[in-house]
């Protein structure tokens, strides 16, 4: 027969589903909330759900791990096997595999010096390939028509950004974009809408974009720090602006871009020109073109009154008169030149009239002479005739057939 102490050590029957559920239970009633630190392996994201599968191994020790999709959008880097990371999370058992595993909220790189060391080891390599080259950064236009405007519709950053753009230079049209500004799928979201707009017909495509968020943790801004960020505003065509949290904040957009803002209003105000300004500035040359138009009209207006009261000016009339009296003397000269010449060319016409007229071969004939032509040929001697020839008399009047006899 048993002893009572003997029956109370009698080890108890479980049934596996009961044991699994206490395990569970005593499991997750351990810790409400720890973080646990190791390298991830064995790292998977499942296509539909958006889940992700992994491991946090320390040297002989290793612990399964998920993490919801929810939770996986607020990654600021994208987890690759061999990182070293801190995951947040709570414990528990999953029965269906008699599994111990943490069910993860958060992760971060483990420690600051990590993160510093990703952003120091991309930012060499980019300014290996000429990406922060101060000579390729393009100057902004000094009166942009459109503002392009890459951001969370969902942040205080558009707001600032409307606003100042809205209160400097309300005409400008602005082309907003909404994109992720944080999480796992934040810098591809940035580099399509970067490269979206770069895409537009020229009539649409924006001067200038700005690109940005306002301030948060490192985790935060840690999209502007990926490599296809940066990439994207490298190729970009249009001039961008980074504004990316606050002063403190420098990340690698910022180096990269054409123009660093501090904040997303300060990139408002980099943007466009201040109508105020652009007021005065314009009141202020319309008041110097005045001043110098006047000062221009007053010397002149001194020249000419000189000029009025100068001896010179005074015997203009006197002047003009004589000048009016030489002009008529010269025309009579030239008219008196002008007859003298006419009447000698008349004369030398004349002579030469008289002259031709006396070479004329019909003024022989009116006088009474006759020409003989002798077989057509003119007879100027009487031994060039002979008895019987026959001649041809021309006389002024006419002429007549003859022949000679003796």
């Amino acid at each position: 027969m048993q002893s009572a102490f003997d029956f109370a050590f009698e080890p108890r029957i479980w049934r596996v589903g009961e044991l699994a559920e206490a395990l569970c239970e005593t499991v997750e009633s351990l810790y409400d909330e720890l973080i646990v630190e190791g390298e991830l392996s064995n790292f998977r994201r499942h296509r539909q759900s958006g889940h992700c599968y992994f491991t946090l191994q320390d040297g002989g020790a290793q612990l399964r791990c998920v993490m919801w999709a929810r939770q996986v959008q607020r990654l600021y880097f994208r987890p690759e096997d061999g990182h070293q990371v801190q995951v947040r999370g709570r414990l528990t058992f999953y029965k269906p595999r008699g599994e111990l595993q943490l069910i993860a909220t958060s992760m971060t790189l483990a420690g600051a010096g990590a993160r510093q060391q990703a952003f120091e080891a991309l930012k060499r390599r980019l300014e290996a390939e000429g990406f922060f080259d101060p000579n390729r950064k393009r100057p902004l236009p000094r009166f942009p028509r459109r503002i392009g405007v890459v951001t969370s519709d969902s942040g205080a950053a558009l707001q600032d950004i409307l606003s100042i753009l809205r209160r400097r230079f309300p005409v400008v049209e602005v082309l907003h974009c909404p994109v992720r500004v944080q999480g796992l799928q934040a810098a591809p979201s940035i580099a399509r809408a970067i490269r979206l707009m770069n895409r537009l017909p020229e009539d649409r495509r924006p001067d200038v974009l700005i690109v940005g968020r306002g301030g948060g943790s490192v985790e935060d801004l840690w999209a502007f720090n990926e490599e296809v960020v940066a990439r994207a505003i490298f190729a970009s065509h249009i001039p961008v602006i980074s504004a990316v949290g606050h002063e403190t904040d420098v990340s690698i957009a910022d180096l990269v871009a054409d123009r660093r803002a501090a904040t997303p209003s300060m990139a408002a105000e980099i943007a466009v020109p201040d109508r105020d300004e652009l007021e005065t500035m314009l009141t202020r040359t319309v008041q110097v073109m005045r001043q110098y138009l006047r000062q221009g009209l007053d010397r002149r207006r001194q020249h000419v009154h000189m000029l009025l009261h100068h001896y010179g000016l005074r015997r203009v009339p006197d002047r003009l008169d004589l000048l009016k009296t030489e002009l008529q003397r010269l025309e009579a000269a030239l008219q008196q030149q002008v007859r003298q010449l006419l009447e000698r060319r008349r004369q030398t016409l004349a002579l030469l009239q008289s002259r031709l007229a006396a070479f004329d071969p019909q003024l022989p004939l009116r006088r009474g002479y006759v020409r003989v032509r002798c077989n057509g040929s003119l007879a100027t001697r009487a031994h060039q005739l002979r008895p019987g020839d026959a001649v041809t008399l021309e006389f002024y009047d006419g002429r007549h057939d003859a022949r000679i006899i003796s």
